[in-house]
């Protein structure tokens, strides 16, 4: 600023604003330097021309106050608003076209109030994050507001590709008081409308974290009358076509249609139901698909909220709703429930039960981490203590006569039914008993045989009570598992009829018949099936197999003798010797050991898919020297000496 206050007159301020610049973000720089007068009876800024950022200009043509008339007049050009991140040199991304902004504004306030402001866009679009980037593919922005006499009007219309198109206005009257200055007190009367029109839902779905997909339209129009302290509104959304998919977990809603009246004291939820036609056949063939899906399947749900409390009163139904859509993970539902609501709780009531439904899963689980592994800046958030909203849950599931399973090796159907509750404060619980019908267990290339399949829920969800047997049957000895304790801490042991030894169950399960003991063949397939199915790294029936021969050490590998390359393996005994994982003998070489002393060890290996033989004797000179002997298939003597690098 320059300038000054001339000596013996009235207190004004006259001078200039010579120069003004703002860095950062929002870059900004005056162009030239404009006149400025202050005083107690007139404020007047001459003209001014402002540079924002790289292509925004905002001119001040006018901008003058007294006690009796203000007059604003100005315009804006290239006002961009960015919605994408910067790449991390600060610049804009490739391709990005950010909305840029205009606007103009000619304002008079003196004994009445005369003008127009418009803001306007000149080009681009705005981007949305999410999923996946979304443009709103924006045609029109505009809002104006008209001033004439004591009356005030504001208009929006906003039209894009992708959104549709929003408009409204509203308008009021402002009084102007003795002092000459105007203002809108709280009791003054508003009045408004607004219209949105969205024919197609899909860009909100890409906006979600997850594979989500929305169809349909929304048509809505809303009014708002009353005061300014107490605005009374009311209007009516309209849904059509609306569609809802999980893709990923297969669940599909379809054909959906909304009704939603409201008004300032409540929300009446008129409607909203889908017919949905189910669009997959399940790979079961057992399930009654032709007569279950001859009509679509139906949800509906009607109630009303209370907006000045949050009560809430919702029912809604389900008639064959298909809920999964996957060949391999399929479900109809029919059931029904109510659902309360207050601002600081719910409660739900329901009761469902399953029409028909295939469930399958991977052979085998996925890698996990184990519940004690925390990793660094993935931290579980601390649970919540109180002072949260409520939900309390009371919800029976039943399975029907037509619900499969397929998942790790099982084939059966289920029945029963479970009553799941949640309560603040304490975990999820489930009281029922899941029971399989029929059904066997695939493993080690044998089909087991489900006698019982009982799982029981007397308290939280994730800690039944497991009471399961199969058995390989047809056999003279039907031999198989049993599987009892919980969920979290399963007990399994081995169950035949007649009663046999452990390792001989074993083999009737794996083989079929007796073990022999003798074979490589055999014992190849037993103890690996004994470190799978009773999870024991030594000890036990394995060391049990491996002590009945008389070795101390065993293994199976692929490979040639002496070189061999295991595949997946366990740890037998503290020797460091490993069993194969691997389902198959052919080609794989067996390797029995014994320990003659402290520090002598014999070895032999055979080629199980050959003749060929060798017999190793190893002598530990040292911690690192060994001298090995061999003889058989090859012949040699040899020096090692083994070092390790840290």
């Amino acid at each position: 600023l320059e300038g000054g206050l001339p000596a013996g007159e009235a207190p004004r301020w006259s001078g200039r604003l010579a120069a003004l610049e703002v860095g950062g973000r929002f870059p900004a720089r005056l162009q030239a330097p404009a006149t400025l007068e202050l005083g107690a009876d007139r404020v007047r800024l001459g003209r001014v021309e402002i540079e924002a950022g790289d292509k925004g200009r905002i001119r001040l043509l006018e901008t003058a106050w007294s006690p009796t008339q203000s007059v604003l007049r100005g315009d804006l050009a290239g006002l961009v608003v960015e919605t994408e991140p910067r790449r991390r040199d600060g610049r804009p991304r490739r391709n990005a076209d950010p909305l840029s902004l205009g606007a103009r504004w000619d304002l008079a306030v003196g004994r009445t109030l005369e003008g127009e402001a418009r803001v306007f866009r000149e080009s681009g679009d705005i981007s949305v994050e999410g999923e996946l980037r979304t443009r709103l593919g924006l045609e029109k922005l505009e809002a104006v507001l008209n001033a004439r006499g004591d009356r005030i009007d504001l208009a929006v219309d906003v039209q894009g590709k992708e959104l549709g198109s929003v408009q409204g206005e509203a308008g009021l009257r402002a009084r102007r008081g003795a002092d000459g200055l105007w203002s809108v007190p709280p009791a003054t009367a508003i009045r408004g409308a607004a219209r949105i029109d969205m024919p197609s839902l899909a860009w909100l779905g890409r906006l979600s974290q997850e594979s989500v997909e929305l169809a349909g339209r929304i048509r809505g129009d809303f009014t708002v009358g009353g005061t300014i302290e107490s605005p009374r509104a009311s209007g009516r959304i309209e849904g059509r076509e609306l569609g809802f998919t999980l893709v990923d977990q297969g669940l599909m809603l379809a054909g959906g249609e909304l009704d939603v009246d409201f008004d300032q004291e409540r929300v009446r939820l008129e409607r909203l139901e889908f017919v949905s036609e189910n669009r997959v056949r399940p790979r079961e063939n057992r399930i009654p698909f032709e007569r279950l899906t001859a009509t679509p399947g139906r949800f509906t749900a009607r109630g009303e909220l209370a907006l000045d409390s949050g009560a809430g009163d919702f029912r809604f139904d389900a008639d064959r709703l298909p809920l999964l859509q996957r060949d391999d993970r399929w479900m109809l539902l029919s059931g029904g429930g109510t659902a309360r609501s207050t601002f600081e709780s719910l409660a739900l009531d329901a009761e469902f039960r399953a029409d028909a439904g295939y469930l399958e899963f991977a052979e085998a689980l996925p890698p996990s981490l184990s519940d004690d592994v925390v990793v660094l800046g993935r931290e579980p958030a601390p649970a919540q203590q109180g002072g949260g909203f409520a939900v309390n849950a009371d919800v029976s599931v039943g399975l029907g006569d037509a619900l499969y399973l397929s998942a790790l090796g099982l084939e059966t159907r289920l029945a029963g039914g479970l009553r799941i509750r949640l309560q603040p404060g304490r975990p999820l619980s489930a009281v029922g008993t899941i029971e399989t019908v029929g059904g066997g267990y695939r493993g080690y290339g044998q089909n087991l045989t489900l006698e019982r399949g009982l799982i029981n829920f007397q308290g939280p969800l994730d800690a039944p009570g497991l009471n399961i047997v199969a058995l390989r049957k047809g056999l003279e000895v039907e031999a198989g598992v049993a599987i009892t304790g919980s969920a979290k801490r399963p007990q399994i042991k081995l169950v035949s009829d007649p009663e046999v030894p452990d390792p001989t169950k074993l083999s009737w399960i794996v083989l079929g018949r007796a073990p022999d003991a003798g074979s490589g063949a055999d014992l190849g397939l037993l103890l690996p099936a004994a470190a799978a199915l009773l999870g024991g790294p030594g000890g036990g029936m394995t060391e049990e197999l491996s002590r009945s021969l008389g070795f101390d050490s065993f293994s199976i590998g692929q490979g040639e003798l002496n070189s061999t390359t295991r595949t997946r393996s366990s740890r037998v005994l503290g020797s460091g010797q490993t069993v194969s994982g691997g389902p198959s003998v052919a080609g794989q070489v067996l390797s029995l050991g014994k320990r003659l002393g402290p520090d002598l060890f014999l070895n032999f290996e055979q080629g199980l898919g050959g003749a060929a033989t060798l017999v190793k004797l190893t002598y530990q000179v040292s911690r690192r020297l060994s001298v090995i002997a061999r003889g058989g298939t090859d012949t040699a003597l040899d020096l090692q000496y083994g070092f390790s690098f840290r």
